[in-house]
């Protein structure tokens, strides 16, 4: 049973949920616009036409608001309709509490049928809010400010719907209209065929994914659905279908977290997979920067993110056939990532590439970046030979003889800088400040994963990478990314020691393919029985597992997606 407190209630498409916090159930809007304030409207449960006390009962379709007197269910008719059914003589009310002095609702259409719009500016978004058949209420107490200014106000607005007078049930619908004012359709609505829609679609999502037997059968599909309430239908800057960070806090896909939404689907959904790849190069400008996040209604552009999306590539090559059109496209699109990274992330001029913040890394506060300097990191010249082989690679499939020489070129000149510039007498990467070339004092995972580019590394190399993992990162519950024992390690820090999904991945990843399979699957497992007791959170205790800050993250529930079919739990 999922937890309205920690898993919004969504469905495949919408930029609509309900989510519970501080004791109130609230519609929310997934807009980008609003995530400085995704509460729409607060859903009430009435009695002869009073709130009363009510609690939430959530599966993957259908919310229960179960009261002394009765219960309301609530089930998406359509990504863009919600239901509302009551029964037992009860009533809903949809309460905007609206912030502004010039913020209030309108009663709209025909005396004896009327319609709503909740004109939410708090968060730019606007609702139609009918009912079939049943009597219905617009109640505002409102203080505008004459002098029309923009002060905020405490109003007062809500919308009651009442249960029919010879039938205790009641019947309603809210509607989301991002642009033009709509009418209600006056279509019937059958509940009971509503349900059973939405729960039949949801499975058919489910389907796809080889379904475990074992005792982890419910944590999957758990992941499943996180995946499916996250994904939202083109609008505005989304041209595709794509799957949100999360439901929680991150509105928007965020140009890292979708490669592993991506990785999980290949070889289950391909065309859905492709997608959550596209959707952030269909934003790469004409330098070759991918923007940190996109969303229907808002691009950020103030930091990047790794170029990891070669590795992605190859690993979802290895799940899925890309055709010869996605072969090219994928080449057009790294191949200027990289040369963007080579001429414009090289300020110095050194041969080395840099970032300019910690949020560039993906790994905001790591340890790496505690001067708040520009830093080379070996990570990144890392991804970058990676992808520079890969580039190799596409480049001999689709018969490019010149590009498979510029690679190679390029390949050579950042290895040999790598090598040279990033290893200590031990043979273990460090990260370094950029302006005065010295050693930044840190014990944090992020320039371990310079064994990405295990291909270049010697043995020595990848041999004190892989002891200094197991010495110091790895606890009961997956692979910190702080060493447990350095000065700098806090257990609820963000990337200061907390495990999360990505980095899991990615030296899961890197183990397997410098040799270390024992300790890659360690690290899986670990990761997999964390999951199951706590959920998609966005980070975990490395000592003790709870999960960490929002609770319902889309790339965690792929990284146990990914897992669990590497595993075959």
């Amino acid at each position: 049973m999922m937890n309205i407190n920690s898993v919004p209630f969504s469905y495949y498409g919408s930029y609509m949920s309900i989510f519970k916090h501080d004791d109130k159930l609230w519609l929310q809007s997934l807009h980008g616009k609003s995530k400085g304030n995704m509460d729409s409207i607060e859903i009430l449960v009435t009695h002869n036409g009073n709130p009363v006390p009510f609690k939430v009962v959530e599966n993957y379709t259908l919310l229960e608001l179960i009261s002394d007197f009765g219960k309301v269910k609530i089930c998406f008719n359509t990504a863009q309709k919600i239901v509302f059914y009551s029964t037992d003589r009860l009533g809903v009310r949809f309460a905007s509490h609206p912030k502004f002095n010039f913020e209030y609702n309108f009663q709209l259409g025909k005396k004896e049928s009327p319609y709503y719009i909740v004109n939410s500016y708090k968060n730019l978004t606007k609702y139609l809010v009918y009912t079939t058949n049943c009597p219905s209420h617009l109640s505002q107490s409102l203080t505008v400010d004459a002098t029309g200014s923009n002060k905020t106000a405490n109003n007062s607005s809500f919308i009651d719907i009442f249960p029919q007078e010879d039938n205790s049930s009641a019947i309603a619908v809210i509607q989301d209209i991002p642009t033009n004012m709509q009418k209600p359709d006056n279509d019937k609505l059958d509940f009971s065929l509503i349900e059973k829609i939405a729960e039949q679609n949801f499975h058919d999502f489910a389907r796809q994914f080889q379904l475990v037997q074992s005792n982890y059968k419910n944590i999957q599909l758990d992941a499943i659905y996180t995946l499916w309430s996250a994904t939202v239908f083109p609008e505005g800057n989304l041209k595709i279908t794509s799957i949100y960070a999360s439901n929680n806090k991150f509105p928007g896909v965020w140009s890292w977290d979708h490669c592993f939404m991506a990785l999980a689907l290949a070889g289950v959904d391909n065309q859905l997979a492709w997608n959550q790849m596209k959707v952030i190069f269909q934003h790469q400008d004409k330098f070759g920067q991918l923007p940190g996040s996109v969303s229907d209604s808002t691009i950020r552009w103030n930091f990047s993110k790794p170029p990891i999306h070669a590795y992605i590539f190859a690993k979802m090559a290895q799940k899925m056939k890309f055709t010869d059109t996605q072969l090219f496209e994928i080449h057009y699109w790294i191949s200027k990532q990289v040369n963007f990274y080579l001429k414009y992330k090289d300020s110095n001029e050194d041969g080395i590439c840099e970032y300019d913040h910690g949020n560039d890394s993906g790994q905001d506060n790591s340890t790496v970046f505690t001067q708040n300097t520009v830093v080379d990191s070996p990570d990144l010249s890392a991804y970058l030979i990676f992808a520079m082989n890969y580039l190799i690679k596409l480049s001999k499939q689709l018969n490019l003889p010149e590009q498979i020489e510029y690679w190679s070129k390029k390949k050579a000149i950042l290895t040999v800088k790598f090598k040279s510039y990033f290893f200590d007498k031990n043979n273990l990467p460090f990260a370094r400040e950029m302006f005065t070339g010295k050693k930044i004092e840190s014990h944090a995972l992020l320039p371990l994963i310079s064994l990405i580019a295990c291909k270049e590394l010697n043995h020595q190399q990848i041999d004190a990478i892989t002891e200094d993992i197991k010495q110091h990162f790895i606890t009961s519950f997956g692979i910190a990314t702080e060493a447990l024992d350095s000065p700098f390690y806090q257990d609820d820090a963000y990337w200061r020691g907390p495990i999360w999904g990505p980095s899991s991945v990615i030296m899961y990843e890197a183990l397997k393919d410098a040799g270390e399979i024992e300790l890659a699957q360690k690290i899986a497992d670990s990761f997999c029985k964390t999951v199951k007791t706590y959920g998609f959170a966005e980070n975990f205790d490395a000592k003790t597992g709870v999960g960490l800050r929002d609770k319902s993250f889309s790339w965690t529930a792929s990284a146990f997606l990914y897992f669990a079919s590497e595993l075959h739990l």
